[in-house]
């Protein structure tokens, strides 16, 4: 499997979809018993804090069935998967669930990525991380590395070729 088949998505995957809209047809049924929109998953959302990404209101607006709507919002796309609203949630409802779902829809239905989303995949398969390791200036004008500051190397895949088929065979899986 090639880069491009990871991220062009040409053709809309009929099949996928339909998986997807059943896994948030079942998140919607559930979730309408047990959100109370007491909005804790939102106060600890990093994405709220910068991006306004409110994950109550993406909960609201699945269990109106608003999902269509969502889809074509790049408000899925600003969550950050730091799964602080299934800890802080006192229902266990899982917003990040939620959006993951949405965000699949998205791509199966061939919505395009926005933003650098596409330039991180390519980044990830060639050196494993979302940019390369580099040097900072401090507010004296010198530059410096991890060493410098006393911090950790930054691990990378060994074999990129190896990391590279594994990653696409889990993005295969996970689908």
């Amino acid at each position: 499997m090639s880069l491009v088949d990871l991220t062009s998505m040409a053709e809309p995957q009929t099949q996928l979809k339909k998986e997807i809209n059943d896994r948030l047809k079942k998140l919607r049924d559930e979730l309408s018993d047990y959100c109370f929109q007491c909005a804790k998953c939102t106060s600890g959302c990093e994405a709220h804090k910068l991006l306004e990404l409110e994950p109550h209101k993406i909960v609201a607006l699945l269990k109106r069935g608003l999902i269509d709507e969502m889809v074509n919002s790049d408000v899925i796309w600003t969550c950050m998967s730091c799964f602080k609203c299934r800890e802080r949630c006192p229902q266990k409802v899982a917003p990040v669930e939620i959006l993951f779902a949405l965000k699949n829809l998205a791509v199966a239905t061939g919505k395009q990525l926005p933003g650098n989303y596409t330039s991180w995949l390519q980044s990830v398969l060639s050196i494993g991380l979302l940019q390369d390791v580099k040097s900072v200036n401090t507010k004296d004008n010198k530059t410096v590395t991890r060493s410098d500051l006393g911090l950790p190397a930054v691990s990378k895949p060994v074999d990129p070729n190896k990391f590279q088929m594994m990653l696409s065979k889990l993005a295969v899986e996970k689908v």
